[in-house]
C-alpha cells in the first residue's frame, strides 16, 4: 500500500468503533512478537490535559538526548501527528510499510471472530515503530479511559500520570466522577510511580490515592503554591520548585499541567536544566493556539464541562468585559448542555457550525442551545463564512474558535489563510 492506501485502510476499521478491552490488541501484538515489551513508557491518562502533559514530557525527554516516541490522539493538523519520534512525524512511507505489513495480521484477528479497531491498529503500528528505531523512552496518552485502552497492554511503566478527572465517554467509562476514576487509575501499576494533576474532585482523588496505596506505587501530587505571572495570550512566566521558566500554552490549567509534567520527569531524573528547556520548547496546536494577536483570534478544542471551565476562567482572566465573539461546533454525544452553560456566558454572539464527523450536532440544533445562554447566536453554512461573518461582528474585538478538535482539525487551515 502506498500512503492514501494505508490511511484508507485505517479509517475503515471505524466502522468497529470504540470498543474497550484487550484481547484484540493482545492478540495482533503477539502476532507481531510483542514490539511494546521491553520499552520504557510514561503512561497518561485523565479528561483533559492528556495532549498538553504529554507533549511537555516528549519535549523535556528530547532536551535530554533521549529519544522518545510520542503517541497521542487525536490529531489537529495531519493523522501522523499521532505517532512521533523526537518531535517528527512518521513518515509517509514508514507509515505505508507498517500498515502493509499489519493489514493480513488484521484480517487473521478478524477471522478468529475478534475485530481490530483503529484506535487498536495505531496503537500496534505506534508500537512497532517505537521499537524498530529504538527509542529510548515512549509517552502513550490513553485514548479514552485506562484500564481497557489499548494503550494499557504495556507492562509497568517508569511513570503513570493521570491529569485532570471530569465527565466524559459517560456511556462507556461510567456517569459519576467515581466511576471514571477508577477506569483512569486502571494504568496504575504495582510498585510504578504515579503523578496527578493537583486540581481533582475529592472523590475522584481518594479513588487514585487509594488504588496508588493498594498497588504500593509512590504517590505525588504537585504543589499548587508556586509563583508565576499570567501573560494573558501569550501564556505565563513560571517559578515552579526553582525552576523559572516562560510556558507558552495559555491558563492557569496549563501552569498546573507543567507541574504534573515536572514531577513526572523528576521520578525518571530528568535535570531542572532539561525540564525548563523542554517545557519552554513546548507548543500545542488548538490548545488555546493563539491564530492572531492582532486582532486576537484564539483556536481552541475544549468539548466537555471541565475543558469548558478552563476556557472559560482564561478568556475572563484574559478579556474581562470585553466583547468576545465564538465560532461553535459540538458532536451531539458530547454534554453540549452543560458545555454551552458555561461558556456561551463568556461571548456577545455565537456563529454555529457543524463539526466534520457524523456524531456532529447540526448548526441549527446547536443554535437552540446556545440561545439559552448567549443574546446572539447565527448558523453559519460553511467554515469560510463563519470565519468571515465572525470578523464582521467583533470588529477589532477577540473572536475564539471552539467546542470540538474535529472542528480545529477541519477549519484551522482557513483561519490561518484569512488571517495570513
Amino acid at each position: 500500500m502506498n500512503y492514501r492506501e494505508a490511511l484508507s485502510f485505517v479509517h475503515s476499521r471505524q466502522k468497529f468503533g470504540s470498543r474497550p478491552g484487550l484481547d484484540s490488541i493482545r492478540r495482533i501484538t503477539e502476532l507481531c512478537n510483542n514490539p511494546q515489551r521491553d520499552m520504557r513508557f510514561i503512561h497518561i491518562a485523565g479528561t483533559n490535559g492528556k495532549g498538553s502533559v504529554s507533549t511537555m514530557l516528549s519535549n523535556i525527554l528530547i532536551e535530554s538526548n533521549k529519544k522518545t516516541g510520542l503517541y497521542i490522539s487525536p490529531y489537529v493538523i495531519d493523522f501522523r501527528e499521532r505517532i512521533q519520534i523526537n518531535g517528527e512525524m512518521i513518515s509517509k512511507k514508514d507509515f505505508a510499510r507498517i500498515i502493509t505489513f499489519l493489514a493480513p495480521l488484521v484480517e487473521r484477528v478478524d477471522s478468529e471472530g475478534l475485530c481490530v479497531t483503529e484506535f487498536e491498529l495505531i496503537t500496534c503500528a505506534a508500537f512497532i515503530y517505537f521499537k524498530e528505531k529504538s527509542c529510548d523512552f515512549a509517552v502513550l496518552e490513553v485514548g479514552m479511559g485506562g484500564r481497557l485502552d489499548a494503550t494499557n497492554i504495556i507492562e509497568s511503566p517508569e511513570v503513570s500520570v493521570i491529569t485532570r478527572i471530569d465527565l466524559d465517554h459517560t456511556a462507556v467509562l461510567g456517569d459519576t466522577v467515581l466511576k471514571i476514576a477508577h477506569e483512569k487509575c486502571g494504568i496504575i501499576k504495582k510498585g510504578a510511580p504515579i503523578v496527578m494533576y493537583p486540581d481533582q474532585y475529592k472523590d475522584a482523588a481518594d479513588v487514585v490515592s487509594e488504588i496508588a496505596r493498594l498497588n504500593s506505587s509512590e504517590f505525588v501530587v504537585p504543589s499548587t503554591d508556586f509563583q508565576y505571572e499570567d501573560k494573558g495570550i501569550c501564556g505565563s512566566r513560571v517559578n515552579y520548585k526553582e525552576m523559572e521558566f516562560n510556558l507558552h500554552l495559555i491558563g492557569a490549567h496549563q501552569r498546573l499541567n507543567a507541574a504534573t509534567a515536572i514531577e513526572a520527569a523528576l521520578k525518571i531524573g530528568i535535570s531542572p536544566e532539561n525540564i525548563v528547556n523542554g517545557i519552554e520548547k513546548t507548543f500545542f496546536a488548538a490548545r488555546m493556539e493563539l491564530v492572531c494577536d492582532n486582532p486576537v483570534v484564539l483556536l481552541d478544542g475544549a468539548h466537555n464541562p471541565n475543558g469548558a471551565k478552563a476556557l472559560s476562567s482564561a478568556l475572563k482572566d484574559i478579556f474581562g468585559d470585553k466583547k468576545v465573539v465564538a465560532v461553535m461546533g459540538m458532536l451531539a454525544d458530547k454534554d453540549v448542555d452543560e458545555t454551552l452553560g458555561i461558556l456561551a456566558p463568556c461571548f456577545s454572539d455565537i456563529i454555529t457550525v457543524k463539526v466534520p464527523n457524523p456524531r456532529t450536532m447540526t448548526a441549527a440544533e446547536l443554535k437552540k442551545v446556545a440561545q439559552k445562554y448567549c443574546r446572539s447566536a447565527t448558523v453559519a453554512d460553511s467554515y469560510s463564512r463563519a470565519i468571515s461573518l465572525s470578523r464582521t461582528v467583533a470588529g477589532d474585538n477577540p473572536v475564539v474558535v471552539c467546542g470540538s478538535l474535529y472542528l480545529a482539525s477541519a477549519i484551522r487551515p482557513k483561519l490561518i489563510k484569512f488571517y495570513k
